[in-house]
């Protein structure tokens, strides 16, 4: 049935003809009032808010549509917003927001959820928070901070970032520990995959991840670190085979030319190295100033970052050095003066890694060593920290002894507080003469004193740099 709307007027004239029903609808006027009156007023009275939970209008955005936007109360009654709700229509924008109601997201959270790319954003950089906090405290390296921001930005990122730091759990950390077998190095022709990562590379990436997730932990920023509930991949480190004595004597014959032609740095740094057991950035990094008359003082690195006047450890170390060796890096010396020895530009700056690397397969080969076995044995230029530290506890030196050539650390250390000074330790030089089967007598290791360059430069070169620096 359809009613048509009438005035009150109408009402009496035409439908209310007698006093008496003219009465009653008095009557009921004021019921109707006193009814308004009363629920009006129970919100106020009862604390029951009978307002809708969000009210609609249309907007004109710049392009000229009309937009559905609302308003919402909170539980104070306030009114706020106005939000968008991207819809052209009452009924999509009111669908959409009783959505919001039940997701508990009516009246949109204005703190800013916080992503891993956010927190992420500046974390391993050399002087953010975390890394002054960190060195406080304890030795932090630049060429680790370096690594674990390439780790970050490389391998985390891509799979963390858009995601709010307090929605990341173990199972995702897991799935994405996981998924390195299927992740790798892609050939640059045909994007193709051509070795998958191995688990050691993974496990340093998981370790950055869990370091930065404690740390977020430090802030309050997450509950939890997910990091706690995931393992790390077993190891699948190719074991190493280390050149054998016959190998490393054919490899540094006393004419060294028959092995590595013309390439005397390379030869020496790699000798360096085979005698020592010093990290490539420390050969690289090694400098004429620290050449002492029966010794070198290892307090420097090269790497990525060009030079750092102190090692990995951040703990410098004296290694004594048989004569032979000595005679060599004075050789080079000559023409590289205080600078660094092992370079090609007379002392500026050292020959690269690769060149050291690309000279010791060249040299490997030539005594037989093919490309196979060099990659089946594992042979690189950090072999020989491998070999030196087998073979001077092969011949007798206690693992403190050999850790104070090698500058290796420990949390295993048998002798945790001996501290050994490795100028006390004349069966070093012993050892080293040993594996190229050098005849020694018995020495005493002089006091050492620092090398004046100028005093081993032979007479006949004198004249020739008074020349070229004239």
């Amino acid at each position: 049935m359809h009613i048509l709307p009438i005035s009150k007027n109408e009402v009496k004239r035409k439908y209310l003809p007698c006093k008496e029903l003219a009465l009653l609808v008095r009557y009921a006027e004021n019921f109707g009032n006193w009814c308004y009156q009363r629920c009006y007023q129970f919100p106020k009275n009862t604390g029951f808010d009978m307002r809708n939970d969000f009210t609609m209008f249309k907007r004109a955005v710049p392009s000229g549509t009309k937009v559905v936007y609302y308003y919402a109360y909170n539980e104070n009654g306030v009114r706020k917003g106005p939000w968008t709700t991207k819809c052209l229509n009452f009924t999509e924008a009111r669908n959409y927001c009783h959505r919001l109601i039940r997701k508990g997201e009516l009246i949109p959270n204005k703190v800013k959820t916080i992503t891993f790319s956010d927190f992420a954003n500046g974390f391993w950089e050399l002087d953010s928070e975390f890394i002054r906090n960190e060195r406080s405290r304890k030795d932090f390296n630049d060429s680790y901070v370096v690594i674990s921001r390439q780790l970050a930005v490389n391998q985390i990122e891509p799979f963390f970032g858009k995601i709010a730091l307090d929605k990341i759990t173990g199972e995702m950390v897991n799935k994405w520990l996981l998924g390195f077998k299927d992740r790798g190095k892609k050939d640059e022709k045909t994007g193709e995959i051509k070795e998958s990562y191995k688990n050691s590379y993974a496990n340093s990436a998981f370790r950055t991840l869990n370091i930065m997730f404690a740390e977020a932990v430090k802030r309050g920023l997450i509950q939890s670190n997910p990091c706690d509930k995931v393992e790390r991949l077993k190891n699948n480190k190719k074991k190493i085979d280390i050149l054998k004595i016959k190998e490393v004597r054919a490899l540094f014959p006393k004419d060294y030319r028959t092995v590595w032609g013309d390439k005397e740095i390379a030869y020496a740094a790699n000798l360096l190295a085979s005698i020592t057991g010093m990290r490539i950035g420390e050969i690289m990094g090694l400098r004429g100033e620290f050449v002492f008359d029966n010794y070198i003082a290892v307090c420097g690195q090269y790497g990525s970052d060009g030079y750092q006047d102190c090692t990995k450890t951040k703990e410098n170390r004296s290694i004594p050095l048989m004569p032979e060796m000595i005679a060599i890096l004075r050789k080079l010396m000559i023409k590289n003066g205080n600078g660094f020895v092992f370079s090609l530009n007379n002392g500026t700056a050292p020959a690269t890694r690769n060149y050291f690397a690309m000279e010791l397969n060249k040299a490997l080969n030539k005594i037989g060593i093919n490309k196979e076995e060099i990659k089946s044995r594992g042979l690189t230029l950090h072999s020989w920290r491998h070999f030196l530290n087998t073979e001077l506890q092969r011949q007798g030196l206690t693992i403190s002894q050999v850790q104070s050539v090698t500058g290796h650390k420990s949390e295993r250390m048998t002798e945790w507080y001996n501290h050994p000074d490795p100028m006390n330790v004349p069966n070093v030089t012993k050892a080293q003469a040993a594996i190229f089967a050098i005849e020694r007598q018995n020495e005493d290791i002089k006091p050492p004193v620092k090398t004046n360059i100028r005093s081993f430069v032979p007479a006949n070169k004198k004249e020739t740099l008074k020349q070229k620096h004239a």
